[in-house]
């Protein structure tokens, strides 16, 4: 058990670990947006206003499986990954269950491990595949006026067509591809 808090509340390890990863999260979202407003100041006036916050960088283990919240990677995919493609859609999972949008959550998670897993895709198609599923899905959360419609459809088509080499992912994408339709007018 650990004490959290001046109230000294009793937590187990995963709570405690849990309050201590949205600490450093809040934390880091505090600092980017100190960096925001001194750059802002920065171009306003044309004078720099001091040292900004380095950008953290996630330290990747090497050897067995990692679990970036939401997507397991292991080990063989370290190397040669985009790493921000990964937790760009980590962060738009828990964007998309905190708008009670579960299924569309899932299938992103199924269908962005299977793509790590696909045995028949370069890791160059793999990321490929990863940043177009990133790009779409950053767009679901625009006001459906602001979408880019054309931008998404063609990076769908795109994942299409690299699913005609991937049949273990294209049973994943059949369920994905029409959740995500329905966000865009195609």
């Amino acid at each position: 058990m650990y004490e959290f808090g001046e109230e000294k509340i009793p937590l187990c390890l995963n709570c405690y670990v849990t309050i201590q990863q949205l600490n450093e999260r809040n934390i880091q979202m505090l600092r980017e947006e100190q960096n925001h407003v001194m750059d802002r100041i920065s171009s306003m006036f044309g004078v720099n206003i001091g040292a900004r916050y380095p950008a953290k960088i996630p330290v990747l283990v090497s050897g067995g499986t990692i679990n970036n919240n939401h997507i397991a990677i292991n080990n063989s995919q370290i190397g040669v990954l985009n790493t921000g493609n990964i937790q760009n859609l980590n962060q738009t999972i828990d964007s998309l269950y905190s708008a009670s949008e579960t299924q569309l959550a899932e299938n992103v998670k199924k269908f962005s491990e299977a793509i790590l897993n696909e045995q028949k895709l370069t890791k160059v198609q793999q990321n490929e595949v990863l940043e177009s599923l990133d790009v779409i899905t950053k767009e679901l959360f625009q006001k459906p006026e602001n979408r880019r419609n054309t931008v998404a459809k063609t990076l769908m088509n795109g994942i299409s067509s690299l699913m005609g080499f991937a049949a273990n992912s294209a049973t994943v994408w059949q369920v994905l591809y029409p959740l995500l339709q329905k966000f865009f007018k195609l």
